[in-house]
């Protein structure tokens, strides 16, 4: 009977141990992969984007991703109690990688276990830096704004001048490759013209030469007139197996001026 008791109590030890340790895990910063599991190997913010390798399911994958407040981190994978390196970690995932339980919450107080994934030496990668990505890659890549206007030498005051802006109304650059994650843009313009007689309007047309009228304009009075527009880049971005986003803010902005020369088209009367 007290040996029966001893084996009641010891289980019961062991039970709150470890609730004690999934409710309240460490955040100390310092990978370990020699003993204690609740030593966490990453900590961050920021939408993190889980690998193939994640033993969730895809809509757990979507829900982590999409948190870009939320606290997640990684931790070696050891079995609970271990005081030698832990062999598990190491061997249960292709060379070059160790197995680690993905914790995350909304709030570092809400964290928990939600699978495990096999790593290898690179930081876990986070939709924000993906983003800081974004805005150097397509800065290199998206066509430059040239504007133009017909008449190509003026118009007339009961005559719509004709603009466009000399871009397409959305660009691709080339896919590429960060922490194992396939990553491709959209990028997206809206212009805004500045017509030169005070009056300004946003458009999300690209407009084009005669005999498009997509973008045209009407100057009520005879004048040479700076006008100015402005491209407004945003993007989505796609990361292959996990998703599509909206980066946040801008992406780039581009400046360009046209000087439209607009003379009087008074009627002349003619007599016979």
């Amino acid at each position: 009977m007290k040996a029966n008791l001893r084996r009641n109590i010891s289980a019961i030890a062991i039970a709150i141990g470890l609730a004690m340790f999934v409710s309240s895990p460490s955040f100390s910063a310092t990978p370990d992969v020699g003993g204690n599991n609740s030593i966490s190997a990453y900590v961050g913010t920021g939408g993190l984007l889980l690998p193939d390798s994640f033993s969730g399911s895809k809509a757990t994958k979507s829900a982590v991703s999409d948190c870009m407040g939320c606290t997640w981190r990684y931790t070696v994978y050891c079995m609970q109690g271990a005081n030698t390196p832990c062999k598990h970690a190491v061997t249960s995932c292709p060379r070059g990688s160790l197995l680690y339980r993905v914790w995350f919450g909304h709030t570092p107080t809400t964290i928990a276990v939600i699978g495990s994934v096999c790593w290898g030496s690179p930081e876990p990668i986070t939709r924000r830096q993906v983003e800081g990505r974004i805005d150097d890659y397509v800065v290199r890549y998206i066509p430059a704004l040239r504007p133009g206007f017909d008449p190509p030498g003026g118009s007339l005051t009961s005559v719509p001048v004709i603009f466009w802006t000399g871009q397409p109304t959305n660009f691709k650059p080339p896919s590429f490759m960060l922490s194992g994650h396939s990553v491709s843009i959209t990028a997206i313009p809206t212009w805004r013209w500045i017509w030169g007689d005070g009056t300004s309007a946003w458009k999300s047309v690209a407009g084009a030469q005669y005999p498009s009228r997509q973008i045209t304009y009407q100057y009520r009075s005879p004048g040479n007139y700076d006008v100015g527009v402005t491209a407004v880049w945003q993007a989505k971005y796609t990361v292959t197996g996990i998703g599509t986003f909206d980066a946040s803010g801008e992406i780039l902005r581009q400046a360009g001026k046209l000087a439209v020369p607009v003379r009087s088209s008074k009627t002349v009367l003619i007599s016979h």
